[in-house]
């Protein structure tokens, strides 16, 4: 009786983290037109591309060249790497045939919640009212989360690779549990500012390439 009790423990145990990884991975995605596609850094160590970012920017080149977006605007600083991720992105794009006058960069964000809160703001600014965000699947439920604390709305999508879930996204899934606790002072702190203003580094608020 007892071995049936622990191969009954063990199945509830394997289920948990099952049943996590299954709904991290399910959030709801969606393909649309919008103003502007928001492509969200990933770090780059040696200034070099790394998989999962490449798998965001190849996502967002086959949505570019399939919707009539108005611009890309490319966010993240420099994390791990001597340039920005948003130029490092921009010459991954610019390689690729992307105009260079079709893109924005962002360069002073260093995490998710800095990413949105400066991106809105750089909506704002070039007068952009609606938006799509690119990532990868691990990252959408969080993403999905700070979007609806800071009141904002856009569609969200991630190409569901297998083979990038198993080989790269499967530890960052647990790995968002962790992830998502570090978000909370950082989102506070965007919630209470007084007035709207760039949080991060000190690099330029956004430019366009010539």
């Amino acid at each position: 009786m007892w071995e049936l009790a622990l191969i009954v423990s063990l199945s509830i145990i394997a289920a948990v983290p099952l049943t996590y990884f299954v709904w991290m991975h399910s959030c709801q995605r969606k393909k649309a037109n919008a103003d502007a596609l928001i492509v969200l850094g990933y770090r780059c160590d040696g200034n070099q591309i790394h998989p999962l970012l490449k798998e965001r920017l190849d996502t967002a080149l086959h949505l570019f060249r399939k919707y009539d977006y108005r611009l890309i605007i490319l966010s993240g600083g420099a994390v791990k790497s001597n340039l920005t991720e948003a130029e490092i992105m921009r010459d991954y794009l610019l390689a690729q045939g992307v105009p260079g006058n079709r893109m924005l960069l962002e360069s002073r964000s260093r995490n998710t919640v800095q990413n949105l809160v400066n991106c809105n703001l750089v909506l704002q600014e070039n007068g952009l009212s609606t938006f799509l965000l690119v990532s990868n699947s691990f990252h959408l439920r969080r993403m999905r989360y700070i979007m609806k604390t800071l009141g904002l709305t856009a569609s969200l999508y991630a190409e569901r690779n297998w083979k990038s879930i198993l080989l790269y996204q499967w530890r960052l899934t647990f790995q968002e549990i962790r992830a998502f606790r570090l978000t909370l002072p950082w989102l506070e702190k965007a919630v209470n500012m007084k007035s709207p203003q760039m949080m991060g580094g000190k690099k330029g608020a956004a430019s366009r390439e010539a």
